[in-house]
Protein backbone atom coordinates (compact mmCIF):
# COMPACT_ATOMS: atom_id res chain seq x y z
CA UNK A 1 0.00 0.00 0.00
CA UNK A 2 2.87 2.63 0.97
CA UNK A 3 5.01 1.57 -2.29
CA UNK A 4 1.40 2.35 -4.24
CA UNK A 5 0.87 5.37 -2.39
CA UNK A 6 4.32 6.57 -3.29
CA UNK A 7 4.23 5.66 -7.08
CA UNK A 8 0.64 7.74 -6.96
CA UNK A 9 2.57 10.52 -5.65
CA UNK A 10 4.98 10.61 -8.25
CA UNK A 11 2.83 10.10 -10.97
CA UNK A 12 0.97 12.79 -9.57
CA UNK A 13 3.81 15.15 -9.53
CA UNK A 14 5.22 13.98 -12.83
CA UNK A 15 1.16 14.71 -14.46
CA UNK A 16 1.56 18.34 -12.93
CA UNK A 17 4.72 18.96 -14.76
CA UNK A 18 3.06 17.00 -17.80
CA UNK A 19 0.44 20.10 -18.00
CA UNK A 20 3.35 22.68 -17.44
CA UNK A 21 5.09 21.42 -19.97
CA UNK A 22 2.54 21.02 -22.14
CA UNK A 23 0.92 24.50 -21.78
CA UNK A 24 4.45 25.94 -22.24
CA UNK A 25 5.36 24.37 -25.65
CA UNK A 26 1.75 25.68 -27.07
CA UNK A 27 2.94 28.86 -25.73
CA UNK A 28 6.18 28.18 -27.79
CA UNK A 29 4.11 27.23 -31.11
CA UNK A 30 2.41 30.36 -31.21
CA UNK A 31 6.01 31.51 -31.21
CA UNK A 32 6.71 29.13 -33.87
CA UNK A 33 3.94 29.68 -36.29
CA UNK A 34 4.56 33.47 -36.63
CA UNK A 35 8.16 32.61 -37.32
CA UNK A 36 7.77 30.83 -39.79
CA UNK A 37 4.72 33.05 -41.40
CA UNK A 38 7.12 36.04 -40.84
CA UNK A 39 10.08 33.61 -43.01
CA UNK A 40 7.41 33.15 -45.85
CA UNK A 41 6.39 36.65 -45.84
CA UNK A 42 10.22 37.77 -46.18
CA UNK A 43 11.47 35.17 -49.12
CA UNK A 44 12.30 37.49 -51.77
CA UNK A 45 10.24 40.17 -52.42
CA UNK A 46 7.02 38.69 -50.85
CA UNK A 47 7.31 41.37 -47.70
CA UNK A 48 8.29 44.39 -50.01
CA UNK A 49 5.14 43.72 -52.35
CA UNK A 50 2.87 43.31 -48.88
CA UNK A 51 4.47 46.80 -47.69
CA UNK A 52 3.63 48.23 -51.55
CA UNK A 53 0.21 46.42 -51.49
CA UNK A 54 -0.91 48.21 -48.21
CA UNK A 55 0.66 51.31 -48.77
CA UNK A 56 -1.41 51.22 -52.62
CA UNK A 57 -4.32 50.45 -50.27
CA UNK A 58 -3.83 53.61 -47.62
CA UNK A 59 -3.27 55.56 -50.79
CA UNK A 60 -6.63 54.67 -52.57
CA UNK A 61 -8.32 55.27 -49.44
CA UNK A 62 -7.08 58.94 -49.21
CA UNK A 63 -7.09 59.39 -52.46
CA UNK A 64 -10.63 57.94 -52.63
CA UNK A 65 -12.18 60.21 -49.19
CA UNK A 66 -10.87 63.41 -51.12
CA UNK A 67 -12.74 62.20 -54.80
CA UNK A 68 -15.94 61.64 -52.68
CA UNK A 69 -15.71 65.44 -51.57
CA UNK A 70 -15.04 66.44 -54.80
CA UNK A 71 -18.20 64.47 -56.45
CA UNK A 72 -20.66 64.67 -54.02
CA UNK A 73 -19.95 61.56 -52.83
CA UNK A 74 -20.99 59.51 -56.42
CA UNK A 75 -17.20 58.08 -57.09
CA UNK A 76 -14.61 55.63 -54.83
CA UNK A 77 -11.76 54.62 -55.74
CA UNK A 78 -10.37 50.74 -55.16
CA UNK A 79 -7.54 48.46 -55.49
CA UNK A 80 -8.54 45.42 -57.80
CA UNK A 81 -6.83 42.07 -57.35
CA UNK A 82 -3.68 42.68 -59.60
CA UNK A 83 -3.04 46.29 -57.98
CA UNK A 84 -4.67 48.48 -60.50
CA UNK A 85 -7.46 51.26 -59.86
CA UNK A 86 -10.86 50.60 -60.31
CA UNK A 87 -13.71 52.88 -60.01
CA UNK A 88 -16.88 52.04 -57.60
CA UNK A 89 -19.97 54.61 -58.98
CA UNK A 90 -21.69 54.60 -56.05
CA UNK A 91 -24.74 57.05 -57.82
CA UNK A 92 -24.73 53.91 -60.07
CA UNK A 93 -25.73 51.17 -57.34
CA UNK A 94 -22.12 50.63 -56.43
CA UNK A 95 -21.19 49.31 -59.63
CA UNK A 96 -17.70 48.95 -60.44
CA UNK A 97 -16.32 50.30 -63.59
CA UNK A 98 -12.70 50.80 -65.37
CA UNK A 99 -10.62 54.36 -65.03
CA UNK A 100 -10.66 54.04 -68.67
CA UNK A 101 -15.06 55.00 -68.81
CA UNK A 102 -14.34 58.04 -67.06
CA UNK A 103 -14.72 61.06 -68.97
CA UNK A 104 -12.03 63.70 -68.89
CA UNK A 105 -13.06 65.81 -66.10
CA UNK A 106 -13.80 62.76 -64.22
CA UNK A 107 -10.07 61.52 -64.89
CA UNK A 108 -8.62 64.77 -63.94
CA UNK A 109 -10.54 64.79 -60.65
CA UNK A 110 -9.61 61.47 -59.96
CA UNK A 111 -5.79 62.01 -60.52
CA UNK A 112 -5.64 65.47 -58.86
CA UNK A 113 -7.55 62.92 -55.64
CA UNK A 114 -4.57 60.25 -56.15
CA UNK A 115 -1.87 63.01 -56.38
CA UNK A 116 -3.05 64.78 -53.33
CA UNK A 117 -3.55 61.48 -51.42
CA UNK A 118 -0.01 60.47 -52.74
CA UNK A 119 1.92 63.86 -51.70
CA UNK A 120 0.25 63.56 -48.30
CA UNK A 121 1.99 60.16 -47.75
CA UNK A 122 5.08 61.27 -49.07
CA UNK A 123 5.63 64.80 -48.52
CA UNK A 124 3.59 65.50 -44.59
CA UNK A 125 5.29 62.59 -42.94
CA UNK A 126 8.31 63.13 -43.03
CA UNK A 127 10.80 64.72 -40.56
CA UNK A 128 10.67 67.93 -42.16
CA UNK A 129 7.44 68.13 -44.14
CA UNK A 130 7.36 70.27 -47.05
CA UNK A 131 3.94 71.26 -46.84
CA UNK A 132 3.74 72.12 -50.66
CA UNK A 133 2.05 70.47 -53.93
CA UNK A 134 2.37 71.57 -57.67
CA UNK A 135 -0.52 70.91 -59.94
CA UNK A 136 0.48 71.53 -63.81
CA UNK A 137 -2.60 71.78 -65.71
CA UNK A 138 -5.30 69.84 -66.80
CA UNK A 139 -8.00 72.71 -65.72
CA UNK A 140 -9.04 73.07 -69.50
CA UNK A 141 -10.97 69.76 -69.36
CA UNK A 142 -13.19 70.73 -66.95
CA UNK A 143 -16.32 72.57 -67.37
CA UNK A 144 -17.40 76.20 -65.53
CA UNK A 145 -19.20 73.70 -62.59
CA UNK A 146 -16.41 71.27 -61.98
CA UNK A 147 -13.74 73.90 -62.50
CA UNK A 148 -15.11 75.90 -59.62
CA UNK A 149 -15.63 72.43 -57.51
CA UNK A 150 -11.69 71.73 -57.52
CA UNK A 151 -10.78 75.45 -57.13
CA UNK A 152 -13.46 75.32 -53.69
CA UNK A 153 -11.47 71.96 -52.68
CA UNK A 154 -7.91 73.65 -53.51
CA UNK A 155 -9.00 76.46 -51.56
CA UNK A 156 -10.13 74.21 -48.91
CA UNK A 157 -6.44 73.05 -48.62
CA UNK A 158 -4.67 75.51 -48.25
CA UNK A 159 -6.10 75.72 -44.60
CA UNK A 160 -4.82 72.41 -43.94
CA UNK A 161 -0.95 73.39 -43.70
CA UNK A 162 -0.54 72.65 -47.39
CA UNK A 163 0.52 75.56 -50.39
CA UNK A 164 -0.67 74.56 -53.43
CA UNK A 165 0.60 75.85 -56.66
CA UNK A 166 -1.11 75.93 -60.00
CA UNK A 167 0.06 76.35 -63.26
CA UNK A 168 -2.86 77.31 -65.57
CA UNK A 169 -3.41 79.38 -68.52
CA UNK A 170 -7.23 79.12 -68.03
CA UNK A 171 -8.53 82.72 -67.33
CA UNK A 172 -11.03 81.61 -65.29
CA UNK A 173 -9.43 79.88 -62.58
CA UNK A 174 -6.15 82.63 -63.07
CA UNK A 175 -9.43 84.97 -61.66
CA UNK A 176 -9.35 82.85 -58.33
CA UNK A 177 -6.52 82.90 -57.92
CA UNK A 178 -5.53 85.23 -54.88
CA UNK A 179 -1.90 85.82 -55.43
CA UNK A 180 -0.31 84.89 -58.59
CA UNK A 181 3.34 84.84 -60.04
CA UNK A 182 3.07 85.54 -64.02
CA UNK A 183 5.89 84.86 -66.34
CA UNK A 184 6.09 86.79 -69.31
CA UNK A 185 8.64 85.24 -72.24
CA UNK A 186 11.51 86.86 -73.35
CA UNK A 187 11.14 89.27 -76.35
CA UNK A 188 13.42 88.52 -79.80
CA UNK A 189 16.22 91.01 -79.27
CA UNK A 190 14.88 92.58 -76.57
CA UNK A 191 14.62 91.52 -72.76
CA UNK A 192 14.33 88.02 -71.16
CA UNK A 193 11.84 86.37 -69.57
CA UNK A 194 10.77 88.11 -66.39
CA UNK A 195 8.79 87.46 -63.78
CA UNK A 196 5.97 89.42 -61.73
CA UNK A 197 3.75 89.19 -58.65
CA UNK A 198 0.11 90.02 -58.77
CA UNK A 199 -1.58 90.34 -55.54
CA UNK A 200 -5.64 90.82 -55.54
Amino acid sequence: KGAQAKAYAVMQKQHKRFKEIEAELKNWQTQIDRLDKLQSVCKGNTFVEFLAEEQLESVARDASARLGALTRQRYAILVDSEGGFVMRDDANGGVKRPVSSLSGGETFLTSLSLALALSAQIQLRGQYPLQFFFLDEGFGTLDQGLLDTVVTALEKLQSDNLSVGVISHVQELRARLPKKLIVHPSEPGGKGTRVTLEIM
